[in-house]
């Protein structure tokens, strides 16, 4: 072979070659051909498209007709600005009320001087009057008492309806304990011939009365500024004062605390009892391990229901002597529970005079004006106060029908505002409707996500728009990859594991998964935290 064709051969080899090289690149793995494998939380949600929505409102009305007197609610320039929930906003003239509330309690007056007129002969009607003025003091008691268990239940609305309730109670004991005739009635002279009043300690009455009420309007005042706690406080402090100052009220209003008086019937009855206590202690008389002093304390027992009924047994033989009968004695005793009962209602119409604010809310609108006429015929309709609960935000929205089995009331949720970019919002499930809606071919079903108390909803308004990401699911701190990086079948799914980037050596590695949502698998086993797996490109 000549030197010439060798070298035609050497330069055609070294030509093939060189277009061998520039036809077929080195090989290599982008970054963007493989994923990482990484450890978070995995979460499934469900989305829902819907609207806000404040459900806590309500256009509060007066319960009766009559002349609107005040507004607080305008007043203190409370328009557009949070109130707490025992607020006055507004009161009607309540004259007309008052005066049936008078009425009522002089009918309980009539009932009670008819039973001592009956039983005891010709009193003056002081004796009543102090006796109904004591019952007014024991209704304040129990009022307060049912306001301090409102508060506890967070009823603070109802609450401060008791407290309204008994601020008139002892107002009225009141009214009975400063009468200046009250001296004239209650003197009596002793043997100089000099008056002596008969009780004593009425100016002290009177002192008292006044520091309870101002107590109670304390209280009012507690709850209005929204100081549950301190109400709660004050309430306790009332009713022990109540309670010390009751002997001394009791004490000078000559007729026990019971209006219904007692007959042979209920002297019987604890009879019956004083039996059945004195045959236990005759039985553990015969027990080998005798208590002498649980013995002694039922023996005390006993006879102080035989001390009870004998009283009772003593007054019913006065009551006979003086010529009524059992008939007669029920008679006046269901007057007065009837007389009770109409003071009762009485009461109960005072309070249709007030608005109270049922809740923690702000007033957006005030529809009365002092002086305004409400009629007969319009009061339940005409708006007084409209309040709206604005700490209080829903989502209504929709599940599709795919979907609504993943979803349930508790789930959490994460809330987007379209008016607020960028903010994410918590909140949870309180409604799925057990019916689908049908429009278009497409069944829907309604459902109701509450914001959590704790967010900040200030810049919130009703009816904006809004997306909710129901979490269905979730693992934390799992190692998962993207979606885009399993392959095979259930069962066997397996992922590209990428060893040599630079040279594309990847190695076929099987993996167990558990959840899965939109964007990420998560991986149980076969991989390890930051290893690299190939995915597909996105189509």
């Amino acid at each position: 072979m000549s030197k010439r064709l060798i070298t035609i051969i050497t330069l055609v080899t070294i030509s093939v070659i060189a277009l061998s090289s520039c036809a077929q690149p080195k090989k290599e793995i982008l970054p963007s051909q493989m994923a990482p494998v990484t450890r978070g939380d995995l979460i499934l949600s469900v989305s829902s498209d819907g609207n806000l929505d404040m459900p806590n409102q309500v256009r509060l009305k007066f319960g009766t007709p009559g002349t609107v007197k005040d507004i607080p609610a305008e007043q203190y320039k409370l328009k557009g600005k949070p109130v707490k929930a025992g607020t006055l906003l507004a009161t009607l003239d309540d004259t007309t009320q008052l005066l049936t509330v008078k009425a009522a309690q002089y009918a309980v007056e009539q009932a009670i001087n008819s039973v001592i007129q009956g039983c005891c002969g010709p009193r003056s009607p002081t004796f009543y009057s102090l006796a109904t003025a004591l019952m007014r003091f024991e209704q304040a008691q129990d009022e307060v008492s049912q306001a301090k268990q409102l508060v506890n239940d967070a009823k603070y609305a109802d609450a401060a309806s008791n407290i309204s309730l008994a601020t008139y109670d002892l107002e009225a004991s009141r009214s009975v304990y400063s009468n200046p005739e009250l001296d004239t009635f209650q003197t009596q002279y002793n043997d100089m011939n000099q008056p002596t009043p008969l009780f004593p300690e009425l100016i002290q009455i009177v002192n008292v009365l006044d520091s309870q009420i101002a107590a109670l309007k304390n209280v009012q005042q507690l709850l209005e500024a929204g100081d549950y706690p301190g109400t709660s406080q004050a309430l306790d402090s009332t009713i022990i004062s109540l309670d010390e100052n009751h002997t001394i009220i009791k004490n000078n209003s000559r007729l026990p605390g019971v209006y219904t008086y007692p007959d042979t019937s209920t002297s019987l009855a604890i009879s019956r009892q004083v039996l059945d206590a004195l045959s236990e202690l005759q039985l553990m008389l015969t027990e080998d391990s005798f208590d002498r002093a649980k013995a002694s304390e039922k023996l005390i027992m006993a006879e102080h229901d035989l001390l009870m009924s004998n009283m009772i047994l003593n007054e019913s033989e006065t009551i006979y002597r003086a010529g009524l009968n059992p008939q007669t004695l029920r008679n006046y005793n269901i007057n007065i529970e009837t007389a009770m009962i109409n003071l009762d209602k009485a009461k109960q119409e005072l309070l249709k005079t007030e608005i109270i604010a049922p809740f923690d809310g702000t007033i957006v609108a005030v529809d009365v004006k002092v002086n305004d006429q409400l009629s007969q015929f319009d009061y339940s309709s005409k708006t007084a106060v409209y309040l709206v609960d604005t700490k209080t935000i829903r989502m209504t929205g929709i599940i599709d029908e795919i979907d609504i089995t993943r979803v349930a009331v508790g789930q959490e949720a994460i809330l987007t505002v379209d008016a607020l970019p960028g903010q994410k919002l918590k909140g949870s499930v309180r409604f799925v409707s057990p019916f689908g809606d049908l429009q278009a071919g497409v069944v829907n079903f309604p459902v109701e996500i509450y914001l959590d108390k704790s967010e900040n909803v200030d810049l919130l308004r009703g009816g904006l728009t809004a997306t909710a990401d129901i979490i269905t699911g979730k693992r934390d701190n799992v190692l998962m990859v993207p979606n885009r990086a399993i392959k095979g079948l259930a069962g066997d799914f397996w992922v590209d594991v990428v060893t040599n980037a630079s040279t594309a050596t990847t190695e076929k590695r099987p993996v167990k998964t558990g959840l899965q949502n939109k964007k990420s698998t998560e991986i149980i086993s076969g991989l390890k935290e930051g290893e690299q797996v190939l995915i597909e490109a996105i189509k």
